[in-house]
């Protein structure tokens, strides 16, 4: 790869997010990391769904349009849990949103690492998807870091997000699977381009794009030009 500092414009929307509870990965430790499913209501007839990755004990790494003009929020914590969930960090430019369930619904949960730090064109690595009723996950190959010329989620504003131009088997309904390598969270699933060929997507570059929802979810306050009850 050349040392140039490629610009990539997204063709076609974010991906509808279609996702429910699931157990998948390992850390470096081999211990599971955990996912869960994300159900918003409030825009429209239907539902927002999504899938979330538990960070720390009650915190949930999501999709910032799968909750973005929701009146109730549901993550499914597993087969039999379910709680209700407040959005702590909200970032419409990103794509990115952290979600707040009661502590004691996710003590179990394994802290993932995030970082991209280490991410070279080639490192392979896996994406987990929600198909068919099932969890499924996709082998992953890290083409290059881009930056991503596209709109914030309301398409009101131009905006860059970093993130990776991935190889990767995904299809319609996949957005908002967490992509990791050697064990690390490094991104999002977020769309597909069609630049290289029929199997080209990209991720957000989540420890390059979480400055703001970290922010906010340690000052416990979204700030005024948040607002997270807008339908995209």
């Amino acid at each position: 790869m050349s040392g140039r500092s490629p610009q990539r414009t997204v063709i076609g929307t974010a991906f509808a997010v279609v996702a429910s509870l699931v157990l998948w990965g390992c850390g470096t430790d081999g211990t599971e990391l955990r996912a869960v499913g994300v159900r918003a209501e409030g825009c429209g007839p239907g539902a927002g769904k999504g899938s979330g990755l538990i960070v720390e004990p009650g915190v949930i790494l999501t999709s910032a349009h799968v909750v973005a003009g929701a009146d109730t929020i549901t993550v499914q914590i597993d087969a039999d849990t379910e709680a209700n969930a407040t959005i702590v960090g909200f970032d419409p430019f990103m794509d990115l949103a952290y979600l707040q369930t009661p502590a004691e619904a996710a003590t179990d949960a394994i802290e993932p690492s995030i970082s991209s730090d280490d991410v070279e064109p080639g490192s392979s690595g896996r994406a987990l998807v929600f198909r068919d009723g099932a969890p499924t996950e996709l082998d992953v190959q890290v083409q290059r870091r881009v930056r991503i010329n596209t709109e914030d989620i309301y398409v009101e504003g131009d905006i860059t997000r970093p993130g990776f131009e991935l190889t990767a088997d995904i299809e319609f309904g996949d957005s908002g699977g967490a992509v990791y390598v050697d064990g690390k969270i490094i991104g999002v699933l977020w769309a597909r381009t069609r630049d290289f060929d029929d199997e080209g997507s990209y991720a957000i570059d989540v420890s390059r794009a979480r400055e703001l929802i970290d922010t906010q979810l340690a000052t416990g306050e979204l700030g005024p030009e948040v607002d997270t009850s807008r339908c995209r």
